[in-house]
């Protein structure tokens, strides 16, 4: 199977069920996305088709307001960018705990850039109506980033896609799975994503 029939696969369901896309648009997003991913990317960076699930996802809800928070180098902020770019509407807003971003390789450089733990920013109030979650992934972690979002975000609507929701292999470094488990029913929809190819997945929550 190829990489397009796999995508296809692995997130078509999932992203009808959450967002009522058709199939041809759905598939006509993808073939924009032009990033790819892990293992190509750095180590740390989303798989290929979790980036372009992003992508996709930007591209159907055109979101206004969008935050990032784990960016590392910058692979899934490449799909953020290019999709907003695309989209033409979108503030981004990338977030990480110490400077990584390779800024060379950027879409380009229309974001905001803050350095500062995910806990401290989330503690206060905030609007966002898609974000992106990939930092710490301890379960105590992604627990209060999920409450503080629950608690904190002034957006009524919005979504949370969750990168590592299928990694299980480091349960004492890696338990997104089970802070998201533990709240799901705090949201209206929720599914899960793994291709054939990753060993990571991800997650999207709905509000």
């Amino acid at each position: 199977m190829d990489k397009r029939e796999d995508f296809k696969k692995s997130y078509f369901d999932g992203f009808s069920k959450l967002t009522g896309v058709r199939v041809d648009d759905f598939m006509r997003y993808y073939d924009e996305a032009k990033y790819g991913g892990y293992p190509e990317e750095a180590g740390g960076s989303v798989w290929e088709s979790e980036g372009k699930s992003i992508y996709v996802l930007i591209r159907i809800l055109k979101p206004k307001r969008i935050l990032e928070f784990g960016s590392w180098v910058g692979v899934a902020s490449n799909h953020i960018l290019q999709a907003v770019e695309k989209n033409g509407i979108g503030e981004v807003v990338l977030l990480d705990i110490e400077e990584h971003l390779n800024y060379e390789r950027l879409h380009n450089t229309n974001f905001e850039r803050v350095i500062d733990n995910s806990l401290n920013y989330l503690a206060k109030p905030f609007s966002f109506d898609l974000i992106i979650q990939d930092s710490d992934h301890h379960k105590e972690h992604v627990a209060k980033e999920i409450d503080f979002i629950l608690a904190n975000n002034q957006m009524e609507n919005y979504y949370v896609w969750a990168h590592d929701y299928f990694t299980r292999h480091k349960p004492n470094e890696c338990c997104v799975w089970e802070a998201w488990d533990e709240r799901v029913d705090k949201f209206s929809d929720f599914q899960s994503f793994l291709d054939s190819k990753s060993d990571c997945g991800c997650s999207i929550a709905k509000k």
